[in-house]
């Protein structure tokens, strides 16, 4: 690197110039969101009605007979040997729970590893948490990504996260904030859906702050009120342009138009500051007219690891904050395929995810699932800590709170015989994860075949397991809507399973 290059980088020396450069080497692109400018509805969501959406994906196949919903080599009798069934020594269920769990096996000898386990989880959210079985429509990681999201296109190939930004991120600045990666951020494909419900994609959620704000830190900048003078007389010059007459229905023109509308929401909601994860101690924030997240130090205690590389851990700082501030009624977040590496060399994923279970499946289920639902804990515990924007008389963010724990498929349930160590491939058989209030928990709907690992339905009426249903994708999309209040045609109700 030259020293030029390392001059940009180095804390000490960073200017809010060379954040800003910083963040585009790192690809945060434009300086504000695109989707921001174009006119809300006039009626937004009661304060005391809106709800908030957390979608975590768990990309490369999570599989629920490896978490969640496992099989016991007891019940499996002759098939335990070729077949994911688990000793019964491994498999607990905590006091009280009805949801059994593998437990941590201490796999991985340092490399791929996890210090958490799936019981911790269940102690301490288990009467919110649901386990759902489902059966996939594909088995490609572009395709079953986006129907995880989309039930399949059941509601016009609207993503469960704009159904649920239109309802209740109306009036916000930011209703639908995706900081996942694959499939996950790609908009969906109901083109009536208005454009504030679109997903705004955060490439870099430690830098994402400085791109809320067009001038503030910057040495020399004019003032915000000749700021809105110079965009007033841009407006209405631009209004009197030949070229803007014409092209005026454009839609390169319109995506161009609502990014720049974008600026003046974004600055006065002081996002700069709320989302600003740069401790003072290591960029000189006050020095450039800039200041750290009143809640850096509350992020810091629930993700250790935001600032020294792990980016689920600062993805879900962000996403708490976007929050909790009001900003975002959806927030979307998770592993992508490229693990997150520590200041300190530690490797917290497995390559490519949940995928790697190619190559070793009982390691790679067993230390993700354990890495993903101890950000998740993390995540949860702080939305039943903290008020609604922070008034108590708004209760708790957990009492408005959905988490969907998205996948793509399932995995194989055949290996060698008695194989300890061995890979798997994708399959259609699997389950999800879902935790909130607002949903029947502390229960697996549906079961699992003993014999074959693979999973069956349920009644959604009365919620008892069915060996002869099957569920889909738009069942458990249908299910979010159901709980968050979000109506469409062709809805699949789910009763039994609402609180």
């Amino acid at each position: 690197m030259s020293d030029r290059n390392s001059s940009v980088l180095s804390p000490a020396r960073m200017s809010r110039r060379g954040l800003l450069r910083l963040a585009a080497a790192v690809g945060l692109g434009a300086a504000v969101a695109p989707h921001l400018g174009r006119e809300r509805p006039a009626q937004a969501t009661p304060l005391k009605d809106r709800k908030l959406l957390f979608v975590i994906t768990a990309t490369g196949g999570a599989s629920i007979v490896d978490s969640f919903l496992p099989v016991l080599a007891s019940e499996a009798g002759a098939s335990a040997s070729t077949i994911l069934a688990y000793p019964d020594a491994v498999v607990k269920k905590p006091a009280g729970s009805q949801i059994r769990h593998v437990t941590n096996l201490g796999l991985g000898g340092g490399l791929f590893s996890t210090d958490y386990d799936l019981g911790t989880f269940l102690t301490r959210h288990g009467q919110d948490t649901v386990v759902v079985t489902q059966e996939t429509t594909s088995v490609n990681h572009v395709v079953a990504q986006k129907r995880a999201v989309t039930g399949a296109n059941i509601n016009q190939g609207r993503t469960v996260m704009e159904a649920v930004a239109e309802i209740h991120g109306e009036g916000l600045v930011l209703p639908n904030a995706n900081l996942a990666g694959g499939s996950y951020v790609e908009p969906g494909d109901d083109h009536t859906l208005p454009a504030f419900a679109r997903a705004e994609v955060i490439a870099n959620p430690l830098f994402f702050a400085l791109s809320t704000d067009g001038s503030r830190g910057i040495e020399g900048a004019p003032s915000k009120s000749l700021i809105a003078r110079a965009r007033a007389k841009r407006g209405e010059l631009e209004s009197k342009s030949a070229f803007l007459q014409k092209f005026a229905n454009a839609s390169m023109l319109s995506s161009f138009e609502e990014r720049r509308k974008a600026a003046p929401a974004l600055e006065a909601s002081d996002a700069l500051t709320k989302l600003m994860l740069l401790p003072q101690g290591k960029y000189q924030l006050t020095e450039n007219d800039l200041q750290q997240s009143p809640m850096l130090a509350k992020m810091m205690e629930a993700f250790p690891n935001l600032s020294t590389g792990d980016s689920v851990e600062s993805q879900a700082a962000v996403g708490f904050l976007l929050a909790y501030y009001g900003l975002s009624a959806t927030v979307t977040l998770g592993p992508t395929l490229v693990p997150s590496f520590l200041d300190d060399g530690t490797i917290v994923d497995t390559p490519l995810i949940f995928d790697f279970s190619h190559n070793d499946h009982v390691l790679t289920q067993n230390v993700m699932w354990g890495r993903m639902m101890k950000v998740v804990d993390a995540l949860i515990t702080l939305l039943k800590e903290q008020d609604y924007l922070g008034d108590p008389a708004n209760g708790k963010m957990w009492d408005r709170s959905l988490v969907y724990i998205a996948t793509d498929f399932g995995r194989t349930k055949q290996r060698p015989e008695n194989a300890a160590q061995f890979g798997s491939g994708h399959d259609l058989s699997n389950g999800n994860v879902l935790i909130s209030p607002l949903l029947k928990g502390n229960r697996v709907y549906g079961g699992v075949d003993s014999k074959t690992a693979k999973t069956y339905g349920f009644d959604p009426t009365t919620g008892e397991p069915d060996p002869d249903r099957v569920m889909r994708e738009g069942d458990i999309y249908s299910l979010v809507c159901h709980a968050m209040g979000v109506e469409f045609a062709g809805r699949k109700d789910m009763p039994a399973l609402i609180a």
